[in-house]
């Protein structure tokens, strides 16, 4: 069988192409699935064989639950256009470590979990629209109904509401498991914090006691589910005939901002929402030296979080309208 038919056979890394009639989209035969490791900074080989030794694969799934959840269609189908000519370097990707050593840590652990009550790391399936949707949960407790996931997260979390992919995934992995024998009652997401420092407790307002935080999140209704489902499909295959443009939440794009700054210095040293509080801050307290500066919203997935935006024209516009977009000093 060639490379492309066993893509489309067993439903790569990044799912099903995105047109079965066009399998020269795929690269030339190739073991490599993934995005191409570069080693710009000329670290130790075994630790880009740690980060290129990823073990996840989404199995034969045409979407996974967190693409439903929240990914962007505009960027899952340019990851599927090019997912070949995508490169990362390894030192961008040493926090998929921390990813990688959780799972690796959970699977050892599910060899004693299926004894208990636990289930640990599964898949499922269930088809919809014609597609197959695959999730897998992190643990599900047979006896209270209960599924778990870990995230892995800043404590920025702690101060804002739920993510509502957090939400989505929770939900769609909850009737997977349903559709499987499965009785879902409660829905609970565990936030690790890689950033938590001891010191700062008690220090800032709502800063979290410890590392860890359980987040129960709100449970949908079937129906619920099944249209989000539906219309998440349907937006996904809509974008393989013509791209939509991201929003501007999926781009995580930060409001437009005035910075009050003196001159000279490239912090501010306040932001303001418009032109007219910063020039009333600068008479109030008679400010001198100072100058106010607009500074454009930052689209911080496309700048930071997105594989793929070397090959979007959307964020090529987007540059080329405000240039390199700035970092947000305060």
């Amino acid at each position: 069988m060639s490379f492309a038919k066993s893509v489309l056979a067993n439903a790569s890394e990044y799912g099903a192409p995105v047109d079965d009639e066009q399998p020269e989209l795929f690269p030339a035969p190739s073991k490599r699935s993934g995005p191409r490791i570069t080693n710009q900074f000329n670290l130790p080989m075994p630790l880009v064989k740690a980060v290129e030794n990823d073990k996840y694969h989404p199995g034969k799934s045409d979407y996974t639950t967190s693409q439903l959840a929240g990914t962007p269609a505009r960027q899952l189908v340019l990851k599927r256009r090019h997912w070949a000519d995508i490169t990362e370097d390894v030192a961008d990707r040493i926090y998929s470590l921390s990813g990688q050593s959780k799972h690796v840590v959970l699977e050892r652990a599910a060899e004693y979990c299926e004894e208990y009550q636990f289930l640990a790391e599964k898949r499922f399936y269930i088809k919809r629209e014609g597609k197959i949707i695959g999730g897998q949960i992190d643990l599900y407790d047979t006896k209270t109904a209960t599924l778990w996931d870990w995230k892995e997260t800043s404590v920025y979390v702690a101060y804002n509401d739920i993510k509502p992919e957090w939400i989505a995934q929770g939900n769609v992995n909850k009737l997977l498991l349903e559709e499987n024998g499965y009785p879902v009652k409660t829905i609970s997401n565990i936030a690790l914090y890689r950033d938590w420092k001891k010191s700062q407790v008690g220090t800032k307002k709502d800063y979290p006691e410890h590392q860890v935080a359980m987040f129960p999140l709100p449970i949908w209704t079937k129906e619920e589910i099944e249209k989000f489902i539906s219309d998440r499909i349907r937006e996904f295959e809509s974008a393989k005939k013509e791209l939509p443009f991201c929003s501007e939440d999926e781009r995580w794009r930060s409001a437009d901002v005035f910075a009050l700054q003196k001159k000279g210095n490239k912090r501010a040293t306040k932001l303001f929402d418009t032109q007219e509080e910063a020039q009333s801050h600068i008479e109030i307290f008679d400010i001198k030296g100072h100058e106010i500066l607009f500074r454009p919203g930052v689209n911080k997935r496309c700048q930071s979080y997105c594989n793929v935006s070397q090959f979007c024209e959307q964020y090529k516009q987007i540059v080329k309208e405000q240039g390199d977009e700035p970092s947000r000093d305060s």
